[in-house]
């Protein structure tokens, strides 16, 4: 296991996560999610540079829930319309 990128994010990103088991390649839909959502901008650009724009525009576009934070990101970085992110098509639920 080749954890290069998740050995240059900030561990705060994974608090939930054993990271000697996070795995570049195969986890790399959760690294670039919480990164979007919850890293800063170098962060962002570490993973835009490690994964590649085309993947981590796709990742986020089908991400089934995402945080807007994640989807202004994407969509000022990416180019990623508001319309394309599957998050957006999900309806909202509220519980009282």
């Amino acid at each position: 296991m080749i954890n290069y990128v998740v050995q240059q994010l900030p561990a705060h990103l994974f608090w939930d996560s054993d990271l000697s088991k996070l795995d570049d390649v195969e986890h790399h839909e959760k690294i670039i999610v919480r990164t979007f959502e919850r890293g800063d901008l170098e962060d962002m650009a570490l993973v835009m540079a490690y994964y590649g724009d085309a993947i981590c525009r796709e990742v986020l576009i089908q991400a089934p829930a995402l945080q807007e934070s994640a989807m202004i990101f994407g969509k000022n970085f990416l180019g990623i319309p508001d319309e394309a992110f599957a998050a957006n098509k999900m309806p909202q639920r509220f519980s009282i």
